[in-house]
């Protein structure tokens, strides 16, 4: 597989395992500290996170919601030596946990960038920026 490869696949592999629950091998995605901006979604300022509170951050948001789904898709990847980009359309659609046909569904853009480390690629910052987003927000406290 090329690095490129790598690269496409570590970037899905991060929607496909939130959406399954998979908290341990989300955390493994990561370097030991992640540059995370979310600014666009929810203000505030960007962060630098352990992976532990990166995840945790997400499965207290995500774990009593029905179902999610992470489309992470139209890879474009800038290889420059150990370290690399990743550009990716996302669209994130999130299921109320209650019987009720509420969602949220949030559509944009994540930048990545990636370093070669012993164990493979892995995710060093992830920047969310928001195009659009449709249904419910308020769904994210609990119905």
């Amino acid at each position: 597989m090329t690095d490129r490869d790598e690269l496409a696949q570590l970037a899905s592999k991060l929607g496909l395992l939130v959406d399954a629950r998979e908290w341990t091998s989300v955390q493994e995605l990561f370097c030991d500290a992640i540059d995370v901006d979310y600014t666009s979604l929810s203000g505030g300022e960007p962060q630098r996170l352990a992976p532990a509170e990166l995840v945790e951050g997400w499965k207290a948001n995500l774990e009593s919601l029905r179902a999610t789904q992470h489309l992470i898709a139209n890879h474009v990847v800038t290889l420059d030596g150990d370290e690399a980009r990743i550009a990716t359309n996302v669209t994130a659609t999130h299921i109320s946990p209650d019987d009720s046909d509420a969602h949220w569904v949030v559509g944009g853009r994540y930048d990545m960038v990636a370093r070669r480390t012993s164990a493979g690629w892995r995710i060093a910052a992830l920047t969310l920026t928001v195009s659009w987003m449709t249904g419910s927000q308020e769904i994210m406290g609990g119905g």
